[in-house]
């Protein structure tokens, strides 16, 4: 679904909301077409998705106690006609029933387990695209060395 999605838009409000922040991250990396829900207001949320549809992808991550707001953004995505990718804990979470497919890790008050399966996704979704990541990493290289965007260790 994200290999070939027009626009992955990625939603993760309260304690998800650094979960959707690091996969957003990578995600701008690894595609040109990546739009970072960000919850600031309720009302800024369904202005930020105002053109999505059929075609296109959302990523929701909601773990207990899910948010109102976070699920209604998802019902919005599914409703309009967008493919819902779910990051969420079981088959008894608001997302799975509005979700494409679903993604289900364990959550007992840690976003470790959480954070290891967004990991495990970007490094499946790098593996399938890895003639375009190595270019753009490349490219980043070029960019970081020029703007001395790192420092570098001293010779001891």
């Amino acid at each position: 679904l994200l290999l070939h999605a027009q626009h992955i838009y990625i939603l993760g409000v309260r304690s998800s909301s650094f979960l959707a922040g690091y996969l957003n991250f990578y995600f701008h990396l690894l595609f040109k077409n990546v739009i970072y829900v960000q919850n600031t207001a309720a009302g800024e949320i369904y202005e930020q998705m105002i053109h999505i549809g059929p075609g296109d992808v959302m990523v929701g991550i909601s773990f207990p106690r899910y948010s109102n707001m976070g699920i209604h953004a998802i019902q919005l995505a599914h409703d309009r006609g967008a493919d819902v990718v779910a990051i969420t804990d079981s088959q008894l979470s608001p997302l799975y029933p509005l979700a494409t497919a679903a993604l289900l890790v364990s959550y007992v008050d840690s976003l470790a387990a959480p954070l290891s399966l967004i990991n495990a996704l970007i490094l499946a979704v790098g593996q399938r695209k890895r003639d375009e990541v190595a270019q753009v990493f490349a490219d980043m290289e070029q960019v970081w060395s020029k703007y001395s965007i790192f420092g570098k260790a001293e010779d001891e």
